[in-house]
């Protein structure tokens, strides 16, 4: 009806229409537009608003309603479970571009792999948008991390009922397979990747992440289960930078000049929460300082700069910047010989 504001919204009004229809018992038009005035105490509620909501129903939730011409009412065909808090055009849309983005590690990644499936299973209707979207948004692809799905699924599984963990570990850092049994407490996803934060289960004080692509001969330890201390959570409050999962135990004050074009990058994105911009337009350059203890990635980071970046602070950083780049140096000489 032009003009008609209601005190609900639509959603609340397909769950009512829902509850009523599960109810088995086939309700004619005019009692089911009743029930909603009085339910909603909107007494101009129209014909034309319920027709509305019952197509919407059908076609965009799947709900599988029939008018029964004997009873002369509409009723379920079928027993039909109505999707989590209910869900309009627009969050279908917004499913369907999550679901996209899920699908960008194709069924590499089992954890983003579930999530897409779990859209699909209780929002049906997102697959006709999918199709319409396909071709106007783009998720371009990065490496795919190779994780087991037998490794996710166990590890997942003792997550769900705290249970200790014994596996075979290959670190970056040590040449030898370890093997490690540990109190899983979170799941930690990182670019892609997908990383267990666990307990060491001989002294629950140490903590650790374990890359799930260098987790080998997993097994639930079914008699061992363990209780999750108050404070298991993986934090970075004390890490002000955003650099990724990985942490250490020293934070120092980082301070970086950027020239040229590559002084932009600086504004694209927020490094740190702590971070601070100086611009020194004489010299084409910005300083950005900022505090973490992430200094593996900010090492990554600085040479992805090449010749347009260079540390100033802390000393151990230029030292480290000087003998790689000279390092470079010298390779680059060679390979010319």
């Amino acid at each position: 009806m032009s003009g008609h504001k209601t005190t609900h919204n639509q959603t609340e009004r397909y769950r009512y229409i829902d509850k009523i229809l599960s109810e088995g018992k086939s309700t004619s038009f005019e009692k089911l537009r009743e029930q909603i005035r009085d339910e909603f105490e909107d007494k101009k509620f129209s014909d034309s608003s319920l027709r509305r909501d019952l197509r919407y129903m059908k076609e965009s939730l799947d709900a599988p309603i029939v008018f029964d011409r004997k009873k002369g009412g509409y009723l379920y065909e079928k027993p039909f479970n109505f999707p989590i808090q209910g869900i309009s055009q627009d969050d279908i849309f917004i499913l369907a571009l999550i679901k996209k983005f899920l699908k960008k590690y194709d069924d590499a990644n089992p954890l983003y792999n579930r999530a897409a499936a779990f859209i699909t299973k209780h929002f049906p209707s997102v697959e006709k948008t999918e199709s319409k979207i396909e071709d106007r948004f783009v998720i371009s692809k990065g490496p795919k991390p190779i994780i087991d799905n037998e490794v996710f699924e166990k590890i997942l599984e003792a997550l769900k009922n705290n249970l200790e963990l014994s596996f075979v570990y290959r670190s970056k850092w040590e040449p030898l397979k370890n093997h490690r049994i540990v109190k899983p407490c979170q799941l930690i996803v990182d670019n892609g990747h997908i990383f267990l934060y666990a307990a060491s289960s001989k002294n629950g004080m140490l903590t650790r992440l374990y890359n799930l692509n260098r987790i080998q001969e997993v097994q639930i330890l079914t008699t061992r289960t363990f209780d999750l201390p108050p404070d298991y959570k993986f934090e970075e409050d004390f890490e002000k930078g955003r650099w990724g999962a990985f942490q250490y135990d020293e934070s120092y004050e980082f301070k970086i000049a950027v020239y040229g074009d590559s002084r932009n990058t600086l504004y694209e994105s927020i490094w740190a929460d702590d971070q601070v911009l100086e611009s020194f337009p004489n010299e084409e350059k910005i300083v950005i300082s900022f505090t973490s203890s992430q200094w593996i990635p900010i090492q990554k980071w600085l040479l992805s700069f090449g010749a347009d970046a260079e540390p100033l602070e802390p000393d151990w950083l230029v030292d480290w910047w000087k003998t790689e780049t000279e390092k470079m140096y010298k390779k680059s000489i060679k390979m010319g010989k």
